[in-house]
């Protein structure tokens, strides 16, 4: 089988030591075909120079299109047919540029390109992405919505400890009250009573 040539992309022979599996099976996907893992392992292999085994290539492209492991998984089509599964890129893919494309396999690196710069900069392909995986993007970023003001929050939380003393005070002198009065319904009894009573001020004084 061949393959066409991107025609922006210049051969560079340094690119080869350099070049991951995984960013020379993008190169193969980016020519826009629907390629089985055999085709695409005899690309790798002639792009590399390498002998590259099947089962390799085999693994790295079911991480490689799998969008809960790899950003790229978002944009690449696996479909099955009665020889195996096919690969290929979505359309809207084909035409980011390919180093974005390969930082969509990494997870850290300075200056990379991440899925949401490249929605900012191709909104085209936003359609692709899982609604679920913007969602949780989003969520990332803290909210100051809904907190309460420090201020409100302290003086909700203020106890009522000044008014309890007087409570209390009040409920004593009734009680009092109607002990007196009891007695003095009591009057054909002589009953001598000493009713010593102490009130504690808030702050415990006599």
């Amino acid at each position: 089988m061949t393959f066409p040539r991107i025609a922006e992309e210049k051969e560079n022979p340094m690119e080869k030591e350099k070049k991951t599996n995984s960013e020379f099976i993008i190169d193969a996907l980016r020519t826009g075909g629907e390629l089985r893992s055999p085709e695409i392992t005899q690309k790798v292999a002639e792009d590399s120079g390498k002998n590259i085994k099947i089962q390799d290539i085999a693994s790295i492209l079911a991480k490689l299109s799998n969008y809960e492991k790899c950003d790229l998984g978002f944009f690449i089509r696996k479909k099955k047919t009665n020889k195996g599964y096919t690969y290929s890129l979505v359309p809207e893919a084909l035409d980011l540029p390919a180093e974005a494309l390969y930082d969509l396999t990494r997870k850290t690196g300075k200056n990379r390109y991440t899925l949401e710069q490249i929605i900012a900069d191709h909104p085209e392909v936003k359609r692709h992405v899982k609604a679920s995986r913007l969602k949780n993007q989003a969520e990332k970023e803290p909210s100051k919505r809904g907190r309460k003001p420090a201020a409100a929050t302290r003086m909700s939380k203020t106890p009522t400890n000044a008014h309890t003393g007087a409570a209390s005070n009040e409920n004593l002198q009734t009680l009092v009250t109607k002990l007196l009065e009891e007695v003095s319904e009591q009057g054909g009894l002589n009953i001598n009573v000493n009713l010593t009573v102490r009130f504690a001020g808030p702050e415990g004084g006599e």
